[in-house]
């Protein structure tokens, strides 16, 4: 077994930063982020907010400029001291760029209801072509699957309607446990629901802060799904996190590891 490890890691050596697959004995779960891992929206969001603004408060404002505000919006609440979050807090954050956007507006409280309904609906979204069987190919080889995922209330009917995702074992979503990514904390309560320790357990995502350091810190293993323009960055990682190009990758290293029945912390 250890040969076949060794002789598959030199063969996906492309897809890792060399880390041993032997790094990957002793999990017990794979958590993945939800939105850049698992699924994408469709408009983007860039594209959703411009109509949506245009539409109900008649202001434009083109897609870059959307992307670019929504991107240093989320990055400021990942970097910030304050990671605690709620479903109230989380409406506020949304409703609060679209003021920002369109101060003066009287359609405000009609572009917000919009927007937040739109992307509670699942064919607002999609899943990448890699994630149609990933869930029952880890299940195969042992595994628990989770999403966990800074969101609302509203993942669970965007994951109920997607069905490559809607069966994950569970879903720890931000408004509901308090905390956001990367906080300790929502790490925490992803791996008490799922009665696994932390070093049993892997996270999947696409955002090197949020999913990467912050599951790294926390005592998780990490891997990073570099999709789209973060393929080609050339960032600092942390040791022994697993670089993937496609999350099929997973079933295939995870098939030549024994993996071993499930154990809930508490037996």
């Amino acid at each position: 077994m250890e040969r076949l490890a060794t002789i598959m890691v030199d063969s996906l050596q492309n897809e890792t930063n060399s880390t041993e697959i032997s790094d990957l004995r002793g999990i017990r779960a794979v958590v993945f982020d939800a939105v850049g891992t698992l699924m994408y929206p469709q408009p983007s969001v860039a594209e959703a907010y411009r109509c949506a603004m245009l539409r109900h408060c008649g202001v434009s404002v083109s897609p870059d400029r959307v992307s670019a505000v929504i991107r240093e919006s989320l990055n400021a609440r990942s970097t910030g001291h304050d990671l605690s979050t709620s479903e109230p807090a989380e409406h506020e954050f949304w409703a609060q760029l679209i003021r920002d956007f369109c101060p003066d507006s009287k359609g405000f409280q009609a572009c917000f209801d919009d927007l937040f309904a739109h992307f509670a609906r699942p064919d607002s979204w999609g899943c990448f072509s890699d994630v149609d069987t990933l869930f029952s190919d880890l299940r195969r080889t042992g595994l628990k699957v989770a999403i966990a995922s800074n969101f609302d209330l509203r993942l669970n009917s965007v994951c109920d309607g997607l069905a490559a995702i809607s069966d994950a074992d569970c879903r720890v979503i931000s408004s509901v446990v308090g905390w956001r990514k990367p906080a300790a904390e929502f790490f925490a309560a992803a791996t008490k629901e799922l009665g696994i320790s932390a070093e049993q357990t892997l996270m999947v995502g696409d955002d090197l802060l949020n999913d990467v350091r912050g599951a790294t810190a926390a005592g998780l293993r990490a891997a990073w799904i570099r999709r789209g323009s973060s393929s080609s960055e050339d960032v600092e990682i942390p040791e022994n996190v697993l670089q993937l190009s496609t999350l099929q990758r997973l079933p295939e290293l995870f098939g030549c590891v024994s993996v071993g029945p499930t154990h809930d912390e508490d037996s």
